[in-house]
């Protein structure tokens, strides 16, 4: 006696199908959890201090007095941190000036450059807060002409772009790896 089996296929259902539906789901919500996931580094519960930061020049010769201004509201204590690719640079003698408090909207700290060329960073720290930065190249000499340095361009988020670009590759790679396996079952 010959025994026919009748298998009823349901659509999409053939064999191994269903399991690389449930990989392809998985690596979707794991995606989307990669990138939704620093949006809660974002969330702010509570407002942060505004300020601003200007410094009277964005290059100065070495060794050479120039002042940097913050800005934020009245009552406030301000802190200008400094950070130099050489010497320490010169504010009240130390590389972060003493606590200052802001009346009438500002606050000015003078800043002397040190006598090695290289890079100034500045940080402006509102109640224990960094809210802005600006940036002194220090030189050998003093530029002639000009109205300062032209301003800068560029992309910031880099590390954003690796971020997708590495999630780019491991989509492929998920594809390229359940075509292999769809045609060697099919085979």
């Amino acid at each position: 006696m010959i025994e026919i089996v009748h298998r009823r296929r349901v659509w999409g259902a053939e064999p191994g199908r269903i399991e690389m539906i449930a990989r392809s789901i998985a690596t979707v919500a794991l995606a989307g959890a990669a990138v939704l996931a620093p949006t809660a580094a974002f969330a702010e519960t509570y407002p942060a201090p505004e300020g601003a930061l200007t410094c009277s020049v964005t290059e100065v010769p070495v060794s050479t007095a120039f002042t940097c201004t913050g800005t934020s509201t009245d009552g406030e204590e301000a802190v200008l941190q400094a950070t130099t690719s050489g010497e320490d640079a010169v504010i009240a003698g130390t590389v972060s000036s003493a606590v200052e408090d802001i009346t009438s909207g500002s606050v000015t700290w003078d800043v002397t450059a040190p006598s090695e060329v290289g890079t100034i960073g500045f940080t402006l720290v509102i109640d224990g807060t960094a809210v802005d930065t600006a940036t002194v190249n220090v030189v050998a000499t003093s530029t002639s002409g000009g109205s300062g340095s032209l301003s800068t361009t560029g992309f910031e988020n880099a590390g954003l772009a690796i971020g997708a670009g590495a999630l780019l590759v491991a989509g492929a790679a998920t594809v390229y790896i359940a075509a292999r396996r769809r045609s060697a079952q099919s085979v």
